[in-house]
Formats: C-alpha cells, structure tokens, sequence
C-alpha cells in the first residue's frame, strides 16, 4: 500500500474502569499505540493460539491470552492475570426496551440531565448526556411521550445497558 491506514480503535473494560486503545501500524512493522493518553511503540514478533511475544518501546513481553465467552480476555503476563472485557466496535441498535427505556450505550457518567418525571417530550428532543471514554452521547427521545421515570441523577456513573430513563409514548 502507498498509504497509511487510519488509527484503529479498541474499547475495554477492566472492573469498572473502561478505557480505549488506539494502535496505527507504522511503514517499518511496528504500531503506534496510545492508551490512557500514554503512547507506546509495539513490535509483534508472533501471535497466535496461546498469546503474543512484544516488544514493547525495547522492552520484550511475552503474555498467555485466553479467550472467554462474551468476548472476555484473560491476560497472563509477567506482572500478573488481568481479565479485560472488550466492548462492542459499534453501538448496538437496541436502545429501547418494549416499556419504553433507553439504556446506557456503553459504561460512562451522566454529565447532564435535561428532563425530570413527568416530563412531556418530543421526538428527538435531548433527555440527557453522558460521557464515555472522551466521548459525549446524547440520550434523545425516539418517540413523543412523557418522561415516566429516570433512573439517574447527574454525576451517576452507570454499566453498559443500564436502564436510564422510561418513557410513556404517545399512541398515534
């Protein structure tokens, strides 16, 4: 290829912390990886079945991965085991619950909530912000209705798939 590609970006979850890796590989094999705002350069000298053998800026580790269902990944590498969840690439269509709730896209902190119970709202209008990995999402109405319960205050921090907020929706 003449040309680089575009930085990639993975998302994790280890405990309740959910960080993003963003690796670009470079025209001499190595990788340019950032995560958690410190930027490293990774050389792969294999990686297969029973886990990888880096180098990581000069310094060479070898680590077992192992993989486990829901896309779980146990690490085992010389300063001890770490299980890393690796969240979806692309948020999930699902957003609504037949009741009528939105849920969390993906673990973060709501940093605005626009509406209160009892609310009326029209469709697309801003029920609230969240913040996840640098990221703002916008939580919008995807019907007319009345905001019937929220479920967070801003500052909460919530899970991915947390129910945020059910609405009553107009019958049309």
């Amino acid at each position: 290829r003449n040309a680089l590609m575009p930085p990639q970006q993975a998302q994790f979850q280890h405990g309740e912390t959910a960080f993003a890796v963003n690796y670009q590989a470079r025209r001499d094999g190595t990788f340019e990886v950032t995560a958690d705002e410190h930027r490293q350069l990774v050389r792969v000298f294999d990686a297969n079945d029973a886990g990888v053998d880096l180098e990581i800026d000069g310094r060479r580790v070898r680590a077992a991965v192992s993989g486990q269902e829901n896309r779980r990944w146990l690490v085992h590498g010389p300063d001890g085991d770490v299980t890393l969840a690796e969240l979806p690439r692309f948020p999930s269509g699902e957003r609504a619950e037949a009741s009528g709730g939105l849920k969390a896209p993906m673990p973060g902190n709501v940093t605005v909530v626009h509406v209160a119970e009892g609310d009326a709202v029209e469709a697309g209008q801003l029920l609230l912000t969240m913040e996840a990995m640098k990221m703002e999402h916008r939580i919008a109405a995807p019907a007319a209705g009345a905001v019937k319960r929220l479920f967070v205050r801003e500052g909460d921090q919530v899970d991915n798939g947390a129910l945020l907020v059910t609405l009553e929706t107009q019958k049309g």
